[in-house]
């Protein structure tokens, strides 16, 4: 069906004039009136009643309107959307990630595109895994970063692997461990630990490094938040498991990362939905990039990140 008929159709009943809608329309009131004559010939309905030289809405005409208003509105509306969504494809980052990742990792790439003197405006969310996974098919986000495996595998999503973080353990720099250069699984269950709570991802993973021990872990606290485990590492309440990347250090904290003495790697990657990607996406890509690479020279994270 003829896109510029609708216009015309909506514009004539809106105006009540031949003359001012094809004048809106920046079209002739010829062609305006062929256009009208091409959709009832098409709907097979007679929409206008043409005596005394006026258009004047037959009552088949006043049905068809009032139940296709709302769709011809939204005709007039396509051109604001197409404007919005070139706007945001071009110019708005959205993100979605877990809490620990967006400090650790997404915070400092940002930073550094804005060093290198790229506008843009950015929308970071934090969200479950599973509602992550679904919104970023939904293209509700133009990229996820999440660790793997993903949580629900029938959903239509292109997943890039471009990290593998060494799992290890967090603890203040006056702990008696921190001066070891690895710490085993024994060492660890000696002293008291903060986790999170179970079904969490870290909290398994903790959980897993253990039962194929046979050691039973001394946790201490639990809390919902692995920025919560941190701070409570960081003021003294015990020792958690983590990688450099959720546990990343600032250079002023009183913390240190040694790596377990069994090697445990966590592979990161990016999430899209399938079909075209705004630029700024692969932007932002090539920062996080850049920005593990910057780590991988500090102490804390040399052996302990592995860019795939």
């Amino acid at each position: 069906m003829n896109l510029r008929s609708l216009r015309i159709f909506r514009r004539v009943v809106t105006t009540g004039s031949l003359a001012q809608a094809s004048q809106d329309l920046n079209i002739s009131p010829s062609a305006a009136s062929r256009l009208l004559s091409l959709l009832e010939a098409e709907l097979k309905l007679n929409l206008f009643s043409r005596s005394k030289r006026r258009l004047e809405l037959t009552e088949e005409g006043d049905r068809f309107y009032r139940q296709t208003e709302h769709i011809l509105r939204g005709l007039d509306e396509m051109e604001l959307i197409a404007a919005e969504i070139r706007a945001q494809t071009n110019e708005l980052l959205s993100l979605v990630t877990a809490a620990p990742l967006a400090m650790g990792l997404i915070s400092p790439s940002l930073v550094l595109m804005q060093q290198r003197d790229e506008a843009f405006d950015c929308v970071i969310n934090v969200e479950t895994r599973f509602d992550l996974e679904s919104k970023v098919a939904a293209r509700a986000y133009n990229v996820g970063v999440i660790s793997l495996p993903i949580e629900n595998g029938i959903l239509d999503l292109t997943i890039e692997p471009f990290l593998e973080t060494r799992l290890g353990v967090l603890m203040r720099t006056d702990h008696p461990l921190a001066r070891q250069a690895d710490i085993t699984l024994e060492a660890l269950a000696r002293y008291p630990i903060v986790a999170l709570t179970k079904g969490q991802r870290w909290r398994e993973r903790l959980d897993d490094i253990f039962s194929a021990s046979g050691l039973t872990p001394e946790i201490r606290v639990e809390t919902t938040s692995t920025p919560v485990v941190k701070n409570l590492v960081r003021d003294g309440a015990g020792l958690t498991v983590v990688d450099c990347i959720c546990g990343r250090i600032a250079d002023d904290e009183p913390l240190v990362l040694k790596p377990l003495a069994i090697e445990k790697w966590i592979t990161y990657a990016t999430i899209h939905p399938n079909g075209p990607r705004p630029a700024r996406s692969g932007r932002f890509i090539e920062a996080m990039r850049d920005f593990i690479r910057a780590e991988m020279g500090r102490s804390q994270g040399r052996d302990m990140l592995r860019l795939i």
